[in-house]
């Protein structure tokens, strides 16, 4: 999605680029999550590691996160000098809060140059402060409004959803024409976003999934839906007939319809909902199979697609099967065993080397596996199954945790 207005961003950069004229020094400013919101022109000597990474990356590291915020910025009204770390490669530098309305939305950042940042000069910065607090607070009201406009789109109900996707369409969140999809991001503390995002006919998931990925916070997981074509109040969904993307039971994210005003904003809407449930078991996966990418797509998630069909779907699949049985018989250590080694194709010094055990420990305890789950792992269609189910039950018990 769009920010708040075009306007806000220009401001906010004219802001930044009149404090570093003032202080005579590049200065930088990010949201609360660090995350970059405009920077202005850098010498050569005004760059250390932290800011260039953070200008390439747009937002700062978890460690260099921590590092700034145990120096009180978060609570801080007034400038912080912020001293150097050498072994981060982080220069001496000023952190300026912006604040409005007694909270802050973020911070300006001045590395100091050698002649030092004058207490003059900070003063005259802080009705830019002030300014750029005022502009970030109305942009966090339009995000908690978008925000409320996500959760009535997703829910289900036509009417809301309706109302939602026009408001959304004149704020200018979402383009006439072009296909959605829905992202599910789930952040490193249990801090679950949903979005919705216009993308291109031609690259719709792909383009929605480097979205994602560039502004993805550190530590966080996110799943993208494959794209749902919906005309509210226009007719039938666009697409839904034969060989368009079919109903939720089957994952998809589009449905035929009756025609009809009324059928079509209820197709378009439980399309929507397919298509979340497709980006949360993609976000979930992701989260429980981690080498599959912090951002996975519903194009690539495979047999986890199951998931979108819910828990009760994925334990009737799992039941029955050699790794059901593995399960109720071996302990922690022994599950993880057998995922890691099937993960790794039965390498098995790989495997120990994963695990942190000896080469003998891990036969001995593939021994126990083969009991356990009744299978012989040199058998190619035991190992399949086992794999299946037990990298299933993995992802099962992040989606109900």
């Amino acid at each position: 999605m769009s920010g708040a207005t075009e306007s806000d961003p220009r401001a906010l950069q004219e802001l930044v680029d009149d404090v570093s004229d003032l202080l005579q020094a590049p200065a930088t400013l990010e949201d609360t999550g660090f995350a970059l919101v405009a920077y202005g022109s850098h010498a050569a000597d005004g760059v250390d590691q932290v800011r260039a990474a953070s200008i390439l990356r747009k937002t700062a590291t978890a460690q260099v996160r921590g590092y700034f915020l145990n120096h009180g910025i978060a609570s801080a009204t007034q400038p912080v000098r912020i001293p150097a770390d050498e072994s981060q490669q982080i220069a001496a530098r000023v952190c300026i809060p912006v604040r409005s309305g007694g909270r802050t939305h973020g911070y300006l950042w001045v590395v100091e140059p050698a002649t030092g940042v004058a207490a003059e000069a900070l003063a005259q910065v802080a009705p830019l402060a002030d300014r750029a607090g005022a502009l970030l607070a109305r942009r966090a009201g339009v995000a908690d409004e978008r925000a409320a406009l996500v959760g009535e789109l997703l829910m289900g109900d036509a009417s809301p959803a309706a109302g939602a996707w026009r408001r959304l369409m004149a704020l200018g969140e979402l383009v006439a024409g072009e296909a959605l999809v829905v992202a599910v991001i789930r952040a490193a503390d249990g801090t679950i976003t949903r979005t919705v995002t216009s993308v291109p006919a031609a690259s719709e998931p792909e383009v929605a999934a480097r979205r994602v990925a560039r502004r993805l916070p550190a530590g966080a997981v996110a799943g993208v839906s494959e794209a749902c074509r919906v005309r509210f109040g226009e007719g039938t969904p666009a697409g839904s007939g034969p060989g368009s993307p079919s109903d939720s039971g089957s994952g998809r994210a589009d449905g035929p319809g009756p025609e009809g005003p009324g059928a079509a904003d209820q197709a378009s809407a439980a399309a929507l909902v397919a298509a979340a449930r497709q980006a949360e078991a993609a976000a979930v996966t992701a989260g429980a199979r981690p080498h599959l990418g912090p951002v996975l797509s519903w194009a690539d998630l495979g047999f986890y697609r199951v998931l979108a069909q819910g828990p009760a779907a994925v334990e009737a699949l799992i039941a029955g099967t050699p790794a059901a049985r593995l399960r109720e018989k071996a302990d922690a250590d022994l599950i993880r065993t057998a995922l890691v080694w099937l993960d790794s194709g039965g390498n098995a010094a790989r495997t120990a080397a994963m695990l942190s055990v000896h080469r003998q420990t891990l036969y001995y305890r593939l021994e126990r596996i083969e009991q356990f789950a009744g299978v012989d792992l040199d058998e190619g269609e035991a190992r399949l199954g086992l794999h299946i189910g037990l990298a299933l039950g993995e992802v099962l018990a992040k989606y109900q945790g």
